[in-house]
């Protein structure tokens, strides 16, 4: 039996409510913290797609390539290092990695917060976090 038979034979493991409402709350949050940083000109769209992707993939030439369209293969494998040390997608790598690593209550606690002093004083104790190193 080959190894596609025997993984078509095991069903996908069923995501528990903590793990659904989790991702839920990540989402919404991590959507209106991008979208004030790209309102504040700290980050570019094309820089979140860049990490969304080299997140998925895990290849820098491959995100490179889905993010800047008109790039041959090799200008990508030349610029996709220079890239990646760009200010914007390290705040954009940053920004999404420390609300990752958040756990359901931690990012419950964060909407609280957020509707309680706005998503720009939100944004800036997340910007303080990250630049102290705090992740």
């Amino acid at each position: 039996m080959d190894i596609y038979q025997y993984m078509a034979r095991l069903k996908p493991r069923e995501k528990t409510y903590a793990e659904r409402e989790s991702s839920m709350f990540y989402v919404y949050v991590h959507e209106l913290v991008t979208n004030e940083l790209i309102e504040r000109h700290l980050i570019t769209r094309k820089a979140m797609r860049f990490i969304a992707e080299y997140t998925t993939h895990g290849n820098k030439t491959r995100a490179y390539l889905e993010t800047h369209p008109m790039a041959s293969k090799r200008t990508a494998n030349v610029n996709a290092n220079k890239y990646y040390k760009r200010f914007d997608v390290y705040v954009a790598q940053s920004v999404t990695m420390h609300l990752v690593y958040k756990s359901r209550l931690e990012l419950a606690w964060a909407i609280k917060t957020i509707n309680k002093i706005g998503i720009d004083r939100y944004v800036n104790q997340l910007i303080q976090e990250i630049w102290k190193g705090k992740i």
